[in-house]
């Protein structure tokens, strides 16, 4: 599925179990035992774990969905995160990802 946020076009696609993971793993030069999703910003790519059940995905891309977001919208460089940065993240994200997850999981059934 592909949408916009900030004039940018981003993708959201499913990937195999093995094949995200070996992804992630490269991405980020870490070792993992199992991966939900992972956000590529300079592709504008986002992969959820096919293998799961349709519950941990919308949490998974909601997850991955605010990685987007403060992407997006230069949050990445917020020093000190206190829970009032929190509140006002979740507060101005929450319609753009609730949105966004109700149409990907419209297109994929």
């Amino acid at each position: 599925m592909e949408f916009k946020i900030n004039n940018d076009k981003w993708i959201i696609e499913e990937k195999e179990k093995n094949e995200l993971k070996e992804l992630y793993e490269k991405e980020m030069e870490e070792k993992a035992y199992f991966v939900f999703g992972c956000t590529q910003k300079s592709q504008h790519i986002i992969y959820i774990n096919k293998d799961m059940c349709k519950e941990q995905k919308i949490k998974t891309l909601k997850h991955e969905l605010t990685h987007c977001y403060i992407w997006e919208y230069g949050l990445y460089n917020v020093v000190d995160v206190n829970e009032e940065v929190i509140c006002d993240i979740v507060a101005s994200s929450n319609d753009f990802i609730n949105d966004i997850v109700n149409k990907y999981f419209k297109e994929v059934k």
